[in-house]
């Protein structure tokens, strides 16, 4: 008999923690709540962002090495009504892209790289229409 382990990459806590900040102060600017997607069980009755994490890897940076690496992708999906037009749902997602373009104030490791906007489904049913932000991260974490 053959074993197989399969698992995932979780992100770090500092990574998490940071972006949740970020994504929260730069959402309360524009009115916005951030929920945790895996938390969440409220009902909204207007736009909200619903807040993911996905680590790809981790590895060592190089041989001998006692940093890891940690690569992947913070996802906000700023949430709106359905019916009430893209204009100001893609204003609102840059602005909150601009809080992971400013180095100021990263943990000790934490690198924020590109970031891409998912369109939404036209053709997606339901109340909610669904305007992604992904934002990829690197994160080298020293370990003792």
């Amino acid at each position: 008999m053959v074993a197989y382990w399969i698992g995932w990459i979780m992100t770090s806590p500092v990574v998490w923690d940071d972006a949740f900040a970020r994504a929260t102060a730069a959402a309360g600017v524009l009115g916005l709540v951030v929920l945790d997607a895996t938390a969440q069980n409220r009902v909204q009755s207007t736009a909200y962002v619903l807040f993911e994490t996905a680590g790809a890897s981790v590895d060592r940076i190089g041989v001998g090495e006692i940093a890891d690496e940690e690569t992947g992708q913070i996802m906000l999906h700023l949430m709106v009504p359905s019916g009430s037009g893209a204009p100001a749902a893609i204003a609102q997602r840059k602005q909150l892209s601009t809080a992971f373009r400013r180095p100021d104030g990263l943990p000790v490791g934490l690198y924020y790289d590109d970031r891409q906007f998912d369109p939404p489904d036209a053709d997606q049913p339901g109340n909610w229409v669904r305007f992604s932000l992904l934002v990829d991260y690197r994160y080298q974490d020293i370990i003792i």
